[in-house]
């Protein structure tokens, strides 16, 4: 058996303990900075165009729903999924030039758009208007089937009330067995 000295045997609590030089401390810091920048933009509910998959079938419908301003309000901060229990992203564009915003709303592990809410704001005068959602946009193409205006409408509102707790005073409130009703659904190819 071969004896070590003392200087050789370094106790792990001390190495544990002892500062890192300040060579390392300055790299460290450097990529603490970008992992930071890089789980707040992870984390941010704002909606980059292109870094998402685009939608296979767009369709799209007009709508003029009205909405409260409370319900403005919890769009406006969306909803970014922490984990692989958060089913969806409900992540916000960023406003054009006229103040008009989009919803976007995604299947958060696929990373898929399911629908888009297209809101014009409250108009600047002061007769009572409300911000409405303008139109929608949906994937017309959910794994060979395809619904109606009508029932993307009710499943975009039924998500943005699950997540956002979003009001829609003016809707009524849809079952669960409403979301994904396979009677609403027709195959692309039947026709």
């Amino acid at each position: 058996m071969t004896s070590h000295s003392n200087a050789e045997q370094e106790d792990p609590t001390t190495r544990l303990l002892t500062p890192p030089d300040s060579e390392f401390d300055v790299e460290e810091d450097a990529h603490s900075n970008v992992d930071e920048e890089e789980m707040k933009k992870w984390l941010s509910a704002r909606y980059e165009r292109g870094s998402k998959k685009p939608m296979k079938a767009r369709l799209t419908a007009p709508w003029g729903l009205p909405i409260s301003d409370a319900d403005v309000e919890k769009i406006k901060v969306g909803f970014q999924s922490r984990d692989m229990d958060d089913k969806w992203d409900m992540l916000i564009e960023d406003p054009d030039e006229n103040g008009n915003i989009s919803l976007h709303i995604l299947r958060s592990w696929l990373q898929e758009e399911c629908y888009i809410l297209h809101i014009v704001p409250k108009p600047s005068n002061d007769d009572g208007g409300s911000a409405k959602i303008q139109s929608i946009t949906w994937e017309g193409n959910k794994a060979g089937l395809q619904c109606d205006a009508e029932q993307a409408k009710k499943e975009a509102v039924m998500v943005s009330r699950w997540i956002l707790h979003c009001e829609f005073e003016t809707l009524p409130h849809y079952p669960s067995s409403v979301m994904w009703q396979s009677s609403a659904y027709k195959r692309l190819d039947a026709e």
